[in-house]
C-alpha cells in the first residue's frame, strides 16, 4: 500500500530508496538529495515542504514546495513570501492511483499555504510524453486538470521561457488570506516585461 505524507521531514526522507524511474528532472540519486535539501530548509522556513509518496521504504513520487530559484524571474520575489511548486513526479509503475493529487491535496491541506501565492511553470521539455505517449498539448491539459484541483488557475505572462513554447503555462493559487502586497509582487513578476499590463 502507498503511503502519503505530506511535508515530510529530512530524517524520514533520507533512508527512503529512491524509485530509479524518478527521472524526469535530474538522475534519482540527484534528485533525492534535492529533496533532503528542501525538506531539511523547512525546519526553518514553513514555506518549504516536501510530500512523498512511499510503498513501503521506496520513495516513488513526490511533490516539492520551495521559494523561486534566483536564475528565474520569479527569484526576484521582494516580498519573500512566493512559493514554486517545484516539482511532481510519480514512479510510472505507479501512475493511475491518484498519487499526484493525492500528494498535492495534503500539501495544501490544513490552510498551509492560504496566506501566500503558489505558483507553478510548467516547461513542455519537462513533460514525460516518452512514457505517457501524450501530445504536448494534451500533457499540458492533463496538468492543467490536477492544478485545477487544488486551486490553480492559468495566468498569462512575459516570462521568456513559458513563451518560449504553446505548450509551456504559468498557473497559481492565490490563498485566500494573501496580503494584497503578496499579490501584487506575484502580478508585477509575472507581467514586468509587459508594454501593456492591462492586456494581462
Amino acid at each position: 500500500m502507498v503511503d502519503i505524507v505530506a511535508c515530510t521531514s529530512a530524517n524520514t526522507l533520507e533512508p527512503l530508496a529512491v524509485s530509479t524511474a524518478l527521472d524526469m528532472f535530474r538522475p534519482p540519486e540527484k534528485q533525492h538529495a534535492a529533496l533532503i535539501d528542501i525538506a531539511q530548509d523547512a525546519a526553518n522556513d514553513p514555506l518549504c515542504c516536501v510530500s512523498v509518496a512511499q510503498d513501503g521504504g521506496a520513495l516513488v513520487g513526490y511533490a516539492s514546495f520551495h521559494p523561486p530559484t534566483e536564475v528565474e524571474t520569479w527569484g526576484d520575489d521582494e516580498t519573500g513570501q512566493l512559493v514554486e511548486l517545484g516539482a511532481v513526479e510519480v514512479d510510472p509503475s505507479y501512475r493511475g492511483q491518484r498519487l499526484a493529487q493525492r500528494m498535492l491535496e495534503a500539501s495544501f491541506a490544513g490552510e498551509r499555504f492560504d496566506s501566500t501565492v503558489v505558483f507553478a511553470t510548467m516547461y513542455v521539455w519537462h513533460y514525460d510524453l516518452k512514457r505517457t505517449a501524450m501530445t504536448p498539448y494534451q500533457y499540458k491539459r492533463m496538468l492543467e486538470r490536477l492544478y485545477r484541483g487544488i486551486g490553480m488557475e492559468p495566468f498569462r505572462t512575459s516570462d521568456p521561457e513559458i513563451r518560449a513554447d504553446p505548450a509551456n503555462q504559468l498557473m497559481a493559487r492565490v490563498g485566500p488570506r494573501c496580503p494584497e502586497h503578496v499579490r501584487a509582487e506575484f502580478d508585477r513578476l509575472r507581467s514586468q516585461d509587459l508594454l501593456n499590463f492591462s492586456a494581462f
